[in-house]
């Protein structure tokens, strides 16, 4: 980096100084919490049921309000360092032990035209801070979204599951045999998981695992 872009990244950090999403004050450098949101939402611990189809599954902390904005940040503003943040949180919660030194991390995946409009997938992000952590491979293209599906933020658990039927198919990357641990940011009723998880046992995955960065509870 040159010294003008140096300087120029200097006086923007000190008079735009970055803002925690949880509470309105100043959060951490290059983070989008701070010190004592990032610890409140790190307290909650989820107890999600596995859904069907997945041998396991490990969730970060029950969803706050610091953790709502990090997913809305990354999902919708464009925040792709929010995906760190997620991770960090959720990283005392995940037991290492999910994967094996065989898994690979699969990150769900959007239809193209959704990815096109939002510039990346975020759970791809998110499966990127995990390989770091895990040590496994990441793979995108073990999995494909063939429908473009509505929205589930209001539909409840039987009216995902409809919604959700042969959404995904097994990607040109997929390989036979091999222990898979999807990635995503929320687990709600489950459905997108078990979705995706039959898509890719149907298709001749050893076994389905995965880690969710937040739970959204008891849906």
């Amino acid at each position: 980096m040159n010294l003008p872009s140096r300087v120029g990244g200097w006086l923007g950090s000190f008079l735009f100084p970055p803002v925690c999403v949880g509470c309105g004050r100043m959060a951490a450098k290059d983070r989008c919490l701070c010190l004592g949101c990032k610890a409140s939402a790190a307290k909650t611990p989820s107890h999600p049921v596995v859904p069907m189809g997945l041998e396991m599954v490990a969730c970060g902390p029950l969803v706050t309000d610091a953790t709502r904005a990090l997913v809305h940040g990354l999902k919708y503003k464009g925040h792709r360092r929010a995906a760190f943040d997620l991770v960090e949180i959720a990283k005392p919660l995940v037991d290492a032990k999910i994967c094996s030194d065989t898994s690979v991390l699969v990150p769900v995946p959007l239809h193209p035209h959704r990815k096109r409009e939002r510039g990346y997938n975020q759970s791809l992000l998110l499966a990127r801070e995990w390989g770091q952590i895990l040590s496994n491979e990441v793979c995108e293209s073990f999995l494909d979204r063939a429908i473009d599906t509505s929205t589930q933020t209001r539909l409840g658990a039987n009216q995902r599951r409809k919604n959700l039927e042969g959404a995904f198919r097994a990607g040109k990357g997929f390989r036979k045999g091999v222990p898979i641990v999807l990635v995503d940011d929320v687990l709600t009723t489950g459905a997108t998981l078990s979705s995706c998880a039959a898509a890719l046992l149907s298709a001749g995955a050893l076994s389905v695992s995965a880690i969710c960065a937040v739970w959204a509870g008891e849906a």
